[in-house]
């Protein structure tokens, strides 16, 4: 059963509220097949029903590692291991130790996404090696009602690199992408570098940070190539506050907050007229709570017009180890987001 084209036009006319709810009703009428291509093709023209400071290739504007999708991203100021070479690169400094990471995320609409990276921490300097994937599987591919053609895949794939050195009054850093995204029978390829710069003040208790984000080109897809979610990010992380009890004093409580400017740099003119895409600066702020140095509790909001505000984790943290949990619920019908991931310090 195919979608009328009469109600796609209605989708993408009416405003955003109205929009959603008209989504929600028609999505029960598909099939599961049909139902994906059905958001696909609504998040890839007007991504503002699911997400609208997201555009292009959304694997990038996506993080890859639950502590920071706990955080509701916001995290352009603190270290976190190879998975910063998708944010500031200049932060793989700030980290103490070395580390392995793995993680993954069940996203909407069954879509799984998959990270790996390696990162080294030398004395003044600090490179990782990182892959992030995403992709949904067993998709019939019909040219009319009827039997099926056969299954097909939707695919994306970063492998990247970064490097960051530390000089005396700031980090500097950089990374590079290697791009693929494959939606049956297209497939393209191109690149992606983010640079940044970062800081720390006040015994590390304050660190600030700026990046820019997804410079770069997509091969064409089809008929024009996928714009690349190019953005300017500022961010700063405080630590708010260190207790240890006279009564307890082997349970100190640390509380840290991370706050994130996020100003897309996506050009109108350069995307396709049929492209809704929202440009407007938005906001993320993360709340850090760790308990005796080895329960982690986070939360995170996002401003704007999303349907992810709000976003929960927690972590266990061992002195070689740490593992993590992030929870996404979106506030549109369009499911619910887990994400796991572990790291190994050494």
């Amino acid at each position: 059963m195919f979608l009328p084209f009469d109600i796609f036009y209605d989708i993408l006319t009416m405003n955003s509220a109205i929009k959603i709810q008209k989504i929600h009703s028609c999505l029960h009428l598909l099939s599961r097949t049909h139902r994906f291509l059905v958001c696909l093709f609504i998040l890839s023209v007007d991504f503002t029903s699911a997400d609208a400071q997201r555009s292009g290739v959304a694997l990038l504007d996506i993080a890859p590692n639950p502590f920071a999708l706990s955080l509701s991203e916001a995290g352009s100021a603190w270290g976190q291991g190879g998975g910063n070479s998708f944010t500031n690169p200049s932060l793989l400094v700030n980290s103490k130790r070395s580390s392995v990471e793995i993680g993954y995320t069940n996203w909407i609409a069954d879509t799984k996404n998959i990270f790996g990276s390696y990162h080294k921490k030398l004395e003044q300097r600090a490179f990782s090696i990182s892959f992030y994937s995403s992709g949904l599987q067993d998709l019939e591919q019909r040219d009319e009602p009827g039997p099926s053609n056969g299954l097909f895949s939707v695919q994306y794939l970063s492998i990247s690199t970064a490097y960051a050195q530390s000089f005396r009054w700031f980090n500097v850093g950089a990374s590079v992408h290697y791009l693929s995204e494959e939606i049956y029978p297209y497939r393209s390829n191109g690149y992606a570098f983010n640079v940044g710069l970062s800081r720390s003040f006040a015994k590390d208790r304050i660190h600030i940070g700026t990046a820019v984000r997804s410079l770069g080109e997509m091969q064409r897809l089809d008929v024009e190539e996928t714009p690349l979610p190019k953005a300017w990010i500022s961010g700063l992380s405080i630590g708010l506050l260190e207790w240890n009890g006279s009564k307890n004093p082997e349970l100190p409580v640390f509380v840290r907050t991370h706050l994130d400017y996020v100003y897309p740099l996506n050009n109108e003119s350069n995307l396709s007229q049929n492209t809704f895409t929202n440009i407007e600066a938005y906001a993320r702020v993360g709340v850090e709570v760790l308990v005796a140095e080895t329960l982690q509790l986070t939360t995170g909001f996002r401003t704007g017009n999303t349907a992810r505000p709000h976003s929960f984790g927690v972590g266990y943290i061992l002195s070689d180890i740490r593992f993590n949990y992030a929870i996404i619920p979106f506030e549109t019908g369009f499911g619910t987001v887990h994400s796991v991931g572990l790291q190994y310090l050494f």
